[in-house]
């Protein structure tokens, strides 16, 4: 296991065996993960994964201050759980999500492992919480795994953004959205269609996915919008946009909802649905072909973030880009935010970085993935800090 090197408080020897504690808290989910790191050559184990997530069904969306209360309920119980179960006493390195996301939220996880590792004397790595998203698919069990450099799509209810991935700190933001997130947008128009649950955009799906032929039902015809598409004044835009997608469904809706049928709601659900799909791999099929140059000997293409977990657009993305890229995506249940991904990040930070965080750090509500190392508070371990 790693020891701490004498006279050195929180720099650790560098070894093949050890175990780590990983803490998600970015916005309704607390999550706490065990993973054994028992070789370099082999994916870590998953001792044990827990997650609790805030009810905030009945509010029409997340309260902050809610999460916040959630977070500070929860962190401690799932953690003590989580140690007992795997007869753990004490990890060798802690990893956590710094940011982005909602500051309170972030807080509670953050400040519960800060304090970890003063007790435990042991080292901590503040995450980026898309970087989980976007490296556990690295994390592979089947010896497939995306190699750098990779394109991914990081697709979920906060972000939707394309990334040239160079190495574990080294990566160039091809596209964003000028609004609001892919799953934000999904979740948004569900709601209006009447859909009701945590996650909506996952209801959604398994609501159209109920009639496997489901399609554009004649009495319920949509008119939606195709964002961001060549015209006189504007060519060639890279970026998405969603919002549109929220006012179209709200003016095809011409009665209460309560008044349409089951499948004429069905029908409207896959409309939506689809033509969001398709509004992605448009704009990423034009991203792929303006920056050939940038794109030249990758490969790999990864798709990731709670919406990746969607077999439509997956097959979408396979059906426009597979003979561009070869796919790979995170088990569905590392879809999703979870702790298991920000363990990862932390490990190969730490292993092929020698990056850990320093105490004195506080969550960031923004960050952008191309300025990873830009922000204060990390720190490297030098060649003569390592036990020999």
């Amino acid at each position: 296991m790693m020891k701490i090197c004498p006279g050195r408080v929180h720099l650790v020897c560098l070894r093949r065996c050890y175990r780590v504690l990983a803490i998600e808290t970015s916005c309704d989910d607390t999550c706490v993960a065990i993973l054994d790191r028992e070789s370099e050559k082999l994916a870590p184990r998953t001792l044990v994964h827990l997650k609790d997530t805030l009810d905030s069904s009945s509010e029409g969306g997340i309260i902050p201050t809610r999460a916040h209360l959630h977070h500070q309920l929860k962190i401690g119980a799932l953690t003590r759980k989580a140690l007992r179960a795997t007869g753990t006493s004490v990890v060798d390195l802690i990893c956590v999500t710094r940011g982005p996301g909602m500051p309170g939220s972030l807080s509670g996880g953050l400040d519960f492992a800060k304090g970890l590792a003063v007790a435990w004397g042991k080292p901590f790595v503040g995450v980026h919480h898309m970087l989980g998203h976007l490296l556990v698919p690295r994390m592979s069990t089947n010896g497939k795994a995306p190699a750098y450099p990779f394109v991914s799509l990081l697709v979920s209810g906060g972000h939707t953004t394309v990334v040239l991935t160079r190495s574990v700190t080294d990566h160039e933001i091809l596209c964003d959205s000028m609004d609001i997130a892919v799953g934000d947008s999904l979740d948004k128009c569900g709601r209006e269609l009447g859909i009701r649950g945590t996650m909506i955009a996952r209801e959604m799906e398994r609501f159209i996915d109920e009639d496997p032929g489901c399609k554009v039902d004649g009495s319920v015809r949509m008119t939606l919008p195709n964002p961001l598409r060549n015209k006189n004044n504007r060519i060639d835009v890279q970026a998405f946009s969603f919002a549109p997608f929220l006012t179209a469904v709200r003016n095809n809706i011409d009665r209460p909802i309560e008044d349409y049928t089951e499948e004429q709601i069905r029908s409207m659900a896959f409309q939506v649905q689809e033509a969001i799909f398709k509004h992605i791999v448009s704009r990423l099929t034009k991203v792929v072909e303006l920056n050939a140059e940038k794109l030249v000997g990758v490969r790999h293409f990864v798709c990731s973030g709670g919406v990746g977990a969607n077999k439509r657009l997956r097959s979408l993305l396979e059906e426009n880009l597979s003979d561009k890229f070869t796919f790979f995506y995170p088990p569905t249940d590392l879809c999703t935010d979870n702790a298991v991904m920000i363990g990862w990040a932390g490990i190969e930070l730490f292993e092929s970085k020698s990056l850990y965080t320093d105490l004195e750090v506080s969550p960031i509500r923004k960050w952008p993935l191309s300025e990873l190392l830009d922000v204060s508070g990390w720190r490297q371990l030098e060649g003569n800090d390592s036990c020999k």
